[in-house]
């Protein structure tokens, strides 16, 4: 059994023979053989034989089958299965399926059971005394995986992907490279997107070939033994048309001084998803050389193009950090995940999202296009900002999802040609959330089986690398941010890890890669698995959704830091979907302030390094992920979150560990520590109804015990405890200027008769040595 890359598979008989006169003698009209066709790249697969079996499973759907002939056949009729004039060719190649001068239809056969017969003929039409036919068989199996622009929306949606035309382009014509320098353009600081533009060849992105799928530009940045690989992309005429001939990369450098760049242009099949530097063949700017001066950096923090922020990423601990091993606490909305259906954008006709509301939130000298098309969304990032979240969660690509209005390319079913006016206004609009210290959450796929399997059928071909590299070129320069392979997905760990490494691969930068769950265990298990068999798993954080609450949830945060540090690899541990949390700022059981109760502070305490705030609507259900149009609704929990990483801020918490078996409450309930023994240590009580107790056995000297109210921040302050000494289990006391707290203490108030806010009443406490 041969497999037939390219062909469905089955099995074909075929016979031909018919003797003409030709020089004096007679010579037979003969089928000699069939030859099965790639219809896709118009190139031979290979012979077709009788009794073949094709495993679809292995190859493309874009099939055809050629007859070749000897004698002076002027045409071939083909008959499949129970119809015996299935085709008639008059004129070579004769091909079942048909062609247009050599560039050959696609043919794609059911699975089974299969035979085909293809008789010559000495006059077109399939007139005249025939040969004889010649009969194969094959046998078709599998499912087989769509050719681009298959699996969703009509057959053929892209049927440009290595025609004829393109091939003989791109390896018959392609100029000789010419080298020469980019032109330089953006601000050339350390952190700050250094752009470079090139001259390629002529395209368009709708025309042949296809100039995101044909044509790979990367960038080699050098300076003493630091290298930077960065993948570039067709940028049209570079101002967001179509059609050009410029081609851009990004690079956002990690140092000051003289950073040397040299040019790789290749041209070939499907050259730009391919990791093989030597695919294809040099042409237009390849070897274009130069160097750029990167000067110091002089923005300021929350921007994470300033000098002392600048990338984050996992650099081998359990939080992210950036260059200088500063670490950096994630927090903020998850929600929309249809972010960017936003209506100010090109190209977005079902956008869900306006964001009236933010209207007033866009301030003078912030970014803009369309005449005011901008600021809705920039005013809803400012407002993100200034409430004190830090990140935003989206989906890039939610066709066939529950939203269905975003997509990075000129038509949603396309899936191979990216639309350049649109992305450079979602680049617009990345830059100004980096700007505003806001970390960028890709979300690369959706949960619904129609969105998942978008690209490929679900595997790891062309369109879905592709659509991971166009994001990494185009937006890779970005200091902060993360690539989540999918929301819920069903791929398996396998797939999970060959995705991520295709991103590993080509994201010069490293930034962090994680998988969201439906079940924790269920999907990470598998992977700790993995690290313990010594297999690659590329994750480097983790995306949890989880219904744990309180101290289950900081348990679980623990579980999966400690097991993949023990791998020795250690994992970020993020919580990008709480359930449930309602959008609800009165009930205490299941809204906002349950979220930061039960949520937030445990996922912090557990040794967490991100908390994302998945609301629901008031009652239950999911429908709020998308209609939410206003930040606001969220104001008091993203307030709370940044007083949460303000405090935990102040602590080395890289040093530090969960360790809840040191802290207790004389009124019960249970004491949240995360500890540097001997040195400092953070503790939260999600109701301090009593004394709080941290066992300090094994320390010593005096230490300064100060309270925060996470619900209305401020500075620390000294509750009835000022110092404790080492030595022993020591009382923190009460906190600060709470007559309810000290009531309780004395046994003077019934606990289950005080009011709401004074059940809605957390406290953490700071605990460091000051001698």
């Amino acid at each position: 059994m041969l497999p037939i890359h390219g062909l469905a598979g089955g099995v074909m008989r075929i016979a031909l023979v018919l003797m003409v006169a030709w020089g004096g003698r007679l010579q037979a009209l003969e089928v000699t053989g069939l030859t099965l066709v790639n219809a896709q790249t118009d190139l031979d697969i290979g012979p077709l034989t009788d009794g073949q079996v094709v495993d679809l499973d292995r190859v493309i759907w874009a099939l055809n089958v050629r007859a070749n002939t000897t004698g002076d056949v002027k045409s071939v009729r083909f008959g499949l299965d129970g119809n015996p004039s299935r085709a008639v060719e008059s004129v070579a190649p004769f091909a079942l399926a048909g062609d247009a001068d050599g560039d050959y239809n696609d043919w794609t056969p059911e699975a089974g059971g299969h035979t085909l017969t293809a008789t010559p003929f000495p006059e077109a039409g399939a007139k005249g005394t025939p040969g004889e036919p010649l009969v194969v068989t094959f046998r078709v199996k599998g499912i087989g995986r769509a050719p681009a622009g298959r699996g969703l929306g009509p057959a053929n949606q892209t049927p440009d992907v290595g025609d004829a035309q393109e091939l003989r382009v791109l390896w018959g014509q392609v100029a000789a490279p010419v080298g020469g320098q980019a032109v330089v353009s953006g601000e050339l600081k350390q952190w700050h997107n250094v752009t470079l533009t090139f001259d390629g060849p002529q395209a368009d992105v709708a025309g042949k070939p296809n100039p995101c799928l044909h044509y790979r530009l990367n960038v080699l940045f050098t300076q003493g033994d630091r290298r930077f690989l960065a993948p570039g992309y067709y940028a049209g005429d570079g101002r967001g048309g179509d059609a050009g001939n410029r081609w851009r990369v990004h690079f956002a450098p990690p140092t000051t001084g003289a950073w040397g760049y040299k040019a790789s242009f290749r041209a070939g099949y499907q050259v730009n998803v391919s990791l093989d530097p030597n695919a294809g063949v040099p042409a237009a700017c390849d070897g274009a050389s130069g160097s750029v001066a990167v000067a110091p950096s002089d923005k300021k923090a929350p921007d994470f193009r300033a000098a002392d922020r600048g990338l984050l990423k996992n650099r081998g601990g359990h939080y992210l950090t950036f260059a200088n091993g500063r670490f950096w606490l994630k927090g903020g909305p998850d929600i929309p995940e249809n972010f960017l259906g936003y209506d100010g954008f090109d190209n977005t006709p079902k956008a869900g999202h306006r964001y009236e509301a933010h209207a007033a939130d866009w301030e003078p000298g912030d970014p803009d296009w369309g005449d005011g098309r901008a600021r809705r969304l920039i005013g809803a990032l400012n407002a993100i900002a200034n409430l004190g979240g830090n990140c935003v969660y989206f989906l890039p690509m939610n066709i066939g999802g529950d939203g269905k209005d975003t997509f990075p390319t000129i038509d949603p079913l396309e899936k191979l040609r990216y639309d350049h006016s649109k992305l450079q206004q979602w680049e617009t609009v990345f830059a100004h959330a980096q700007q505003k210290g806001i970390f960028l959450h890709f979300q690369l796929a959706e949960t619904e089986d129609a969105n998942e399997n978008y690209h490929d059928n679900g595997e790891l071909g062309p369109e879905r690398k592709l659509f991971y590299r166009e994001l990494i070129a185009r937006f890779g320069h970005h200091n902060a941010s993360e690539f989540n392979i999918g929301e819920e997905n069903d791929y398996g760990p396998d797939k999970q890890v060959r995705f991520a490494q295709y991103i590993r691969d080509v994201d010069p930068y490293d930034h962090p890669l994680t998988t969201h769950t439906k079940g924790v265990d269920a999907f990470y298990r598998p992977l700790v698995d993995r690290l313990a068999a010594g297999k690659p798993v590329v994750i480097d954080m983790t995306s949890f959704q989880s219904g744990a609450t309180g101290k289950d949830l900081a348990r679980l945060v623990q579980k999966y830091r400690d097991a993949s540090a023990e791998h020795g690899r250690p994992w970020i541990i993020s919580l990008d979907e709480p359930q449930k949390i309602e959008n609800d700022k009165t009930d205490l059981a299941e809204g906002y302030a349950f979220g930061r109760r039960g949520k937030l502070w445990p996922t912090y305490m557990g040794g967490g390094g991100g908390f994302e705030w998945y609301v629901q609507m008031d009652g239950g259900g999911h429908a709020f992920d998308h209609k939410i149009e206003s930040f606001y609704d969220m104001d008091d929990a993203l307030r709370w979150t940044a007083i949460a990483r303000e405090f935990l801020g102040t602590f080395p918490l890289p040093e530090m560990r969960p360790a809840h078996h040191l802290g207790a409450s004389r009124g019960g309930g249970f004491v949240y520590v995360l500890a540097k023994p001997n040195e400092q240590y953070a503790v939260y009580s999600e109701r301090c109804e009593a004394p709080l107790e941290l066992d300090l056995t094994g320390a010593e000297g005096r230490f300064e015990v100060r309270w925060l109210d996470p619900r209305n921040g401020g500075p620390l302050a000294v509750g009835t405890v000022d110092t404790v000494e080492g030595g022993g289990k020591r009382s923190l006391g009460s906190p600060p200027n709470q007559a309810y707290d000290s009531a309780v203490d004395k046994g003077a108030v019934d606990r289950d008769a005080v009011d709401k806010d004074a059940v809605d009443r957390d406290w953490a406490v700071a605990v460091r040595r000051v001698e």
